[in-house]
């Protein structure tokens, strides 16, 4: 009998149809890892019966070894082949198009998977938020550098709306066809939330890298800011070094 449970245990794990090994509550073969020095998970969405998990290297804005991962109801673990890794931590679902938006995959109601390459939206994507004229078909993404992209739900096509503050690609990292002229001077180093609403687009960061950072943990760090689709001034406020981006 002993034998014939082992040989039949033996089969199903060929097969794939074994359980995974739980210990309280732990299923190491759940475990993911990249080449970066560092593994986190960026984002974790149930989304058509599947949990997708994306992990993030500590500073990647033009790829790395991470990947998407579908787990399936089972706990099956797959890698998916579309990754490109990053370092990613945004997520969204746009209903109209059925789509889950998860870095910078976007996975459909039947698991297909498109992805928008590092060298077309370079950065380090935190967020997005829903498109102020066009939300049926275009969504925004910010990045950590407190850029910000817009994208068409169906076609991919990236354009840039605002620079980054901080990253410079070298030549071959990226490769955009649409940049954005718009160079954002938004206070702070580390972009976390990204919303729109009431007509405008809010951005909010924070931290701070200055020198006098580094000695005083009580200066003003971090900022939210509001962009308009029409930009012709930025106007600073408020005592936390905060700006306003106003349409005149």
């Amino acid at each position: 009998m002993f034998r014939f449970c082992l040989i039949l245990f033996s089969i199903l794990s060929v097969k794939g149809f074994a359980a995974p090994q739980e210990w309280s509550g732990i299923y190491p073969s759940l475990a993911y890892f990249n080449n970066e020095g560092e593994c986190g998970t960026g984002a974790v969405v149930p989304w058509a019966d599947r949990l997708w998990v994306i992990t993030y290297g500590p500073h990647c804005p033009y790829g790395s070894s991470d990947k998407l991962y579908e787990i399936t109801p089972s706990l099956e673990l797959i890698t998916r082949p579309e990754s490109v890794g990053g370092t990613p931590a945004n997520r969204m679902i746009h209903e109209e198009s059925k789509q889950l938006i998860i870095g910078p995959y976007f996975i459909d109601a039947e698991r297909n998977v498109r992805v928008i390459s590092p060298k077309l939206m370079p950065g380090r994507l935190t967020g997005n938020a829903r498109h102020l004229t066009d939300p049926e078909n275009k969504i925004y993404f910010a990045t950590m550098e407190d850029g910000l992209f817009e994208v068409d739900v169906k076609t991919l096509a990236v354009k840039g709306l605002i620079k980054e503050i901080k990253n410079k690609p070298k030549p071959g990292q990226t490769d955009e066809i649409n940049p954005a002229t718009l160079q954002s001077t938004l206070p702070g180093y580390h972009g976390k939330g990204l919303y729109s609403g009431q007509g405008v687009v809010v951005i909010a960061n924070n931290g701070e890298d200055s020198p006098a950072a580094l000695k005083n943990p009580n200066i003003d760090s971090g900022a939210l800011g509001e962009w308009k689709m029409q930009i012709h001034q930025l106007i600073p406020f408020g005592p936390s070094g905060g700006i306003i981006v106003r349409s005149f």
